[in-house]
């Protein structure tokens, strides 16, 4: 997934396609300069920690944007362990990365797992570091400049990122990696169904899908730095028609701020499909990057239990059992006389959907639906996502094959995974 290239002997670049952090080895400590998507994912496979992070003013390209990757971050020091981290910033740039962080980390279920509770993580993982021009941790002096980080130990400059920048800008390897691709205009006389990830926030490609049908191609919760996820299975970004985000966690919006910035420096508006609640957050989440946004993005409204339909691609969602208070939808396409259901993230177990008494957490919602993808933990019973063994339930009541996502690859999973890169046909 990346790569580490040693630049000097204090500074590292961490590089995954388009875009890349740095990081600063000091005597003490381990700085990291900027984020991006999936940074968390990639510093784990590489085997590298940072102590400190030092937020640079947002910036966004075509490959992505250097806030996100913050959030899983958090959820793996709080999963797996770890210290709470310096964060270093100007005093806006950082409480606008608190206030995202604030959204989506800091709620999670109570202990019985139906009601959603507020929670002081942030408080434990993140000591936020605002500062004017000049902040300083012990023998460090970190400088915030016009468009420019140095960071001096004692009297020695050991950083200075203007010198660091890559020759090469992220829009050029974006345009690369679209070469390799050829553009598919063809109208499509049943539902295809394009994994591009089933993965998590912690392993492999996030979970993302593509439905197409006729000439539209609908990518449900768009991964990292689309240009290159999408070629890596085919498929051109540019023949994707509109974004469906199901929540706000990051993992289900990593690709959200490339998309629109493509679409925005194409003269473009970005076609988003999401629920009232859900949109508003992610509005929230953009607009300090993308002040003009609302003139850039046609939102179309899915009303939960209500159908939409989007030229012959007959949608209908669900509000889900997950832990944000904004919501979180399950949808199911019909197509071309049949019916692909996508459970979202959502914690089934029907002793849990007893105490709630909601008809459309149950196995019947899955009964028209030839094809089925289902979020999945194959290891932990109490986890806030949906056992195998109540799978397992979903999969002897339906007739339609069903088929695991959200989950680190396995061998011989006792329900099979959604293949990466695989087209599903439902017809």
């Amino acid at each position: 997934m990346g790569e580490l290239k040693r630049l000097t002997n204090a500074v590292s670049r961490l590089e995954n396609e388009a875009l890349y952090v740095d990081l600063v080895t000091t005597s003490n400590i381990q700085l990291r300069v900027g984020a991006m998507p999936d940074v968390s994912k990639v510093m784990s496979q590489l085997g590298v920690e940072a102590n400190c992070v030092v937020v640079a003013d947002w910036e966004a390209s075509q490959a992505g944007d250097n806030h996100i990757g913050e959030e899983f971050v958090q959820w793996r020091a709080q999963v797996y362990g770890g210290p709470c981290k310096d964060y270093f910033g100007k005093r806006a740039t950082l409480n606008v990365l608190y206030r995202n962080l604030d959204r989506t980390f800091s709620y999670f279920f109570d202990p019985k797992m139906t009601t959603i509770v507020r929670k002081r993580w942030l408080c434990k993982w993140v000591k936020r570091q605002p500062v004017e021009v000049i902040g300083k941790l012990g023998s460090l002096r970190i400088e915030f400049k016009k468009n420019n980080i140095l960071v001096f130990e004692g009297s020695r400059k050991i950083y200075d990122r203007r010198e660091y920048r890559s020759p090469v800008e992220p829009g050029i390897l974006v345009e690369q990696a679209l070469a390799k691709v050829r553009r598919d205009g063809n109208n499509r006389d049943a539902l295809e169904v394009i994994v591009a990830g089933s993965g998590n926030g912690f392993f492999g490609t996030s979970a993302s899908f593509i439905a197409r049908f006729g000439r539209r191609a609908l990518w449900i919760d768009p991964c990292a730095q689309p240009a290159h996820s999408l070629a890596r299975i085919g498929v051109h970004w540019d023949d994707v028609t509109d974004l469906f985000i199901s929540h706000n966690h990051e993992d289900h919006i990593l690709g959200f701020s490339a998309c629109l910035k493509r679409k925005m420096d194409r003269g473009e508006r970005l076609r988003v499909i999401t629920a009232k609640s859900i949109y508003e957050v992610l509005r929230k989440q953009y607009l300090p990057l993308f002040p003009e946004m609302d003139q850039c993005v046609e939102w179309m409204e899915v009303k939960p239990g209500k159908a939409l339909d989007l030229d012959g691609m007959n949608i209908i969602t669900r509000w889900n059992h997950h832990f944000l208070p904004y919501g979180t939808l399950g949808l199911k396409i019909t197509a071309g006389g049949e019916t692909w259901g996508l459970s979202g993230d959502t914690k089934f177990d029907h002793k849990i959907n007893a105490l709630l008494g909601r008809e459309e957490l149950t196995e019947s919602w899955f009964s028209d639906c030839k094809l089925i993808f289902h979020e999945v933990d194959f290891f932990n019973p109490g986890s806030v996502h949906t056992y195998w063994k109540e799978l397992e339930r979903i999969r002897d009541s339906v007739k339609g094959e069903v088929f695991a996502y959200h989950t680190a690859a396995l061998e011989n999973p006792p329900i099979p995974i959604a293949q990466d890169a695989k087209t599903y046909r439902v017809a």
